[in-house]
């Protein structure tokens, strides 16, 4: 088996859908944020802080290639599909997942206190550059190998989807490997 990639905008469920799907599998899952926050010793919130948004991509992109190539779920961050090295690198090594969830959806999730006090960008914009934010990388997301909506399921049948789309997935053609 090849890498798991998951993406998806913040609040799309990458990381419970992600640890319910290694577990199914029986591989490892890996969360790009919290490789990022052992390798400079910050937290996101202290790194977009002290270094910037350009700063922190840098550490995002550098983690993505630091991570197993091989049996492994990795969740990355929402914005880690801006950069499009990242983007071919995540599709030439595995295979690469949209969790699409609609703006509503997100909004409602994101606005819990919890959620709110974790993501820095949710600190610094309104409702509207999120949504704009949103719009923008969707375009990005289109790109990757398989989309699965997660507006109305659970996070197991997210991860039933995810595997049944996996086992008729064929790789175009223009891949590297």
């Amino acid at each position: 088996m090849n890498t798991i990639y998951l993406v998806g905008f913040m609040g799309c469920g990458k990381t419970s859908v992600g640890n319910q799907l290694s577990k199914r599998l029986g591989v490892p899952p890996y969360d790009v944020d919290s490789a990022v926050e052992k390798l400079r010793g910050q937290t996101i919130k202290e790194i977009f802080y002290r270094e910037g948004e350009e700063a922190f991509r840098n550490y995002e992109s550098l983690a993505i290639r630091q991570l197993p190539l091989e049996h492994a779920v990795v969740m990355t961050g929402g914005g880690a599909v801006i950069r499009e090295e990242n983007l071919c690198y995540m599709k030439n090594k595995g295979i690469v997942i949209y969790l699409k969830t609609s703006f509503p959806v997100l909004w409602k999730r994101l606005m819990k206190e919890e959620e709110r006090q974790k993501r820095p960008l949710l600190l610094t914009r309104k409702k509207e550059e999120i949504q704009a934010l949103y719009d923008e990388r969707r375009k990005q997301y289109e790109q990757c190998d398989i989309e699965v909506n997660t507006d109305e399921l659970t996070t197991e049948e997210v991860c039933h989807q995810i595997l049944q789309k996996i086992i008729s997935f064929k790789p175009s053609t223009n891949r590297q490997n």
